[in-house]
Parts: structure tokens; sequence; C-alpha cells
């Protein structure tokens, strides 16, 4: 925005009841140098500028130059007092224009901050509602948990029952051929060319039926 430009509001008013006031802050003091150290004294240069103009216009008197002079340094000097002025003026609008900016970043936050409320509270709904169907389910997955493990530790107790049993059988068979052996050697008086040993009786068996398995054929 350029400066000098600013759109204002009945601003010599606004500035008559701020200064009624009476609360001191750095823009009260400004507002109430700017009145006297500017307005008020361009307005009296006005008034003896057309005071000379008329003398010297209507009544044709001669005008005082030293008068003169000091009228010209009087505006000189307001001049001056304005140049000095310009920058502080600037930092003003600068100021102006910074909160301006933070209050429309701060409007936009406020506007974000009510749809993410909206959301959140859609959130909480639905949590809300979807928390006893979890509940539920859960309850219900520890109810079933146990009848799902119970036919694994059944397989394996057979399984390990299987496999003591084979031992059990094996051992047993073992024994048996023992005792057989130990009985043929204590015949003695027998034809042992008659008589086979289990393991050679068990291969004849399986010849035998080789054997007759070809024949069949």
């Amino acid at each position: 925005m350029p400066f000098g430009h600013r759109p204002t509001f009945n601003r010599n008013i606004c500035t008559k009841v701020l200064l009624a006031e009476g609360r001191e802050s750095p823009f009260t003091e400004h507002c109430r140098n700017f009145e006297k150290s500017y307005r008020t004294e361009v307005q009296r240069l006005k008034d003896e500028v057309q005071e000379m103009h008329r003398d010297l216009t209507k009544h044709h008197s001669l005008i005082n130059t030293d008068t003169m002079d000091e009228i010209l340094e009087r505006s000189l000097l307001i001049d001056e007092q304005i140049a000095s002025q310009y920058s502080a003026l600037q930092m003003w609008d600068v100021t102006f224009q910074r909160v301006t900016n933070e209050q429309e970043i701060y409007e936009a936050q406020l506007h974000d901050l009510l749809q993410l409320k909206q959301e959140n509270s859609y959130l909480t709904t639905i949590a809300r509602q979807i928390g006893p169907y979890i509940l539920s389910i859960a309850k219900v997955k520890e109810r079933l948990e146990p009848r799902f493990q119970k036919p694994e530790n059944d397989c394996m107790d057979t399984v390990v029952k299987i496999c003591e049993d084979s031992a059990m059988t094996t051992e047993q068979n073992s024994c048996n051929e023992k005792s057989c052996l130990a009985g043929y050697d204590r015949d003695s008086d027998t034809d042992n060319s008659l008589i086979l040993p289990p393991s050679e009786m068990l291969l004849k068996s399986s010849d035998f039926c080789w054997q007759r398995k070809q024949i069949n054929i």
C-alpha cells in the first residue's frame, strides 16, 4: 500500500477521540505532536500568507520584507521536520502492514483450528462406536484360543507315544532274537544243519514268498 494513501475513516474525529481519552502511549504522543508541530503551524503560516496577499492586492500596501523572510524560514523548517518524520511514518506503515499480515495469518489459523476440531470430534465418535466391538472380539478370541491349541497338544502326545511304542517293540524284538540264538547254541546234540537261525529263517521266508509270486504270475 503506497505511503500516504492508506484508507482512513474519519481520521480527524478518531484522533480527537484518542487524545480526549487521556491514555498515554507512544502513538498518543505521536498524534499530539503531529497536531501541534505540523497541522497548527501550517495553518498559522497559511493565515499569515493570505493576509499578506490581501494587503498586497486590495490595499496596495507595502509588505515588510523581514516578515516575508520569516515566513519562508518557518516554511523551510516545517519541510525539514516533515522530512525527518518521514522515516518514522514509514515505520508506522510497516508496523501496520506487519500487524495486518499477522491478523490474516491468525484468522486462517483459527479457520484451520475449527476444521481440525470437527475432524477430531468425528474421529472420537468413530472410536467410541467401534470400541465395544473390538473388546467383544478380543474376549471371543480369548475364549477360543485354548480350543485351537488343544488339538496341537494331542497330536504331539500321539507322536511321542508312537515313538515310545516303536522303541519298546524294537527292543523286545532284539531281546527275542538274542534268546533264540542262545537256545540254538545250547542244543549242541541236535542236528544244527536242520535248524536255521532266526535271521536266515526270515530270509528263507522272503525267498519263498517271492517264488510263489513268480509262480502265480
